[in-house]
C-alpha cells in the first residue's frame, strides 16, 4: 500500500509533542545522548507541514546506536539503518501508510547535523 502524505495547517501542539517524545528518547539513548533537536516543517511556527515530527538526535558514538534497536522498537519505532545517508541511523514511528515521527541519529560533529 502506498504511503499517505498530506499537508496541514500548523498545529501549536507539535512543540509539546516533540518535547514529550524527546523525553522518551532521552531514556533510550542515556549517556550516549548529546542533544535532541526538533527539525523540519513542524518546527516552524505557522508553516503548513506534513504532520510528522522530525527529530535529530546527536550521540557520542553512532555505532552504539545499533544496540538500541530493540528499545526503539518498544517505543513503537522501526529501525531502518543508514537508509542512504552514511553515518546516520534512521527510525520511523507509525504505520506503513502514515508516519508520526522520524528520528535521524548522527554522531556529534557529523556534517549532516549542520
Amino acid at each position: 500500500m502506498a504511503r499517505i502524505v498530506r499537508l496541514v495547517s500548523h498545529d501549536p501542539t507539535w512543540a509539546q509533542q516533540f518535547r514529550e517524545e524527546a523525553e522518551r528518547l532521552s531514556s533510550v539513548f542515556g549517556e550516549q545522548l548529546v542533544a535532541i533537536h526538533h527539525i523540519g516543517s513542524t518546527a516552524i511556527s505557522g508553516m503548513i507541514a506534513k504532520p510528522i515530527i522530525d527529530m535529530l538526535v546527536e550521540v557520542h558514538n553512532i555505532a552504539s546506536v545499533d544496540s538500541l534497536n530493540e528499545a526503539m522498537c518498544q517505543l513503537g519505532y522501526t529501525p531502518r539503518g543508514e537508509l542512504g545517508i552514511p553515518g546516520r541511523r534512521y527510525f520511523r514511528k507509525g504505520g506503513e501508510e502514515i508516519h508520526t515521527y522520524h528520528v535521524h541519529v548522527f554522531e556529534i560533529g557529523h556534517s549532516e547535523v549542520r
